[in-house]
């Protein structure tokens, strides 16, 4: 699931830049939404590192991986991680796509880091 949401955001993404860079569709909106729409995306990932992170308790040493995984109160946590911060993304990509401004492209790339780094594997602590 958590590659699916990378892998959505890196392809859509990759159709923005390549519809803004070779002129299919000129951006046309005011840059002004393009900030307000980056400042939008770092916040939403702000708000993700910060407060939904500490929602997804470590793995116990003696736990495995897939009894840790089954239990909906880690998987859920983890799901409206994602959600939110793949949100982020969308939102800085949107950013892009509309006005054409680098700030809210650097905004989605943050928020796709994030998002990369919030894998299963570091979610799960150092256990």
């Amino acid at each position: 699931m958590h590659f699916a949401l990378v892998a959505g955001v890196l392809l859509a993404g990759g159709v923005f830049v390549f519809l803004v860079h070779f002129n299919r569709f000129p951006p046309n909106a005011a840059p002004t939404v393009g900030t307000i729409l980056a400042v939008g995306s770092i916040a939403l990932v702000a708000f993700a590192a910060v407060f939904l992170r500490r929602r997804i308790p470590e793995r116990r040493v003696d736990e495995a991986p897939d009894s840790y995984w089954s239990m909906p109160e880690h998987r859920g946590a983890a799901i409206v991680l994602w959600a939110v911060t793949e949100a982020a993304a969308l939102l800085g990509l949107m950013g892009y796509f509309l006005t054409g401004s680098p700030a809210p492209g650097v905004a989605s790339g943050i928020a796709t880091a994030a998002l990369i780094v919030f894998r299963p594997s570091n979610l799960e602590g150092a256990a």
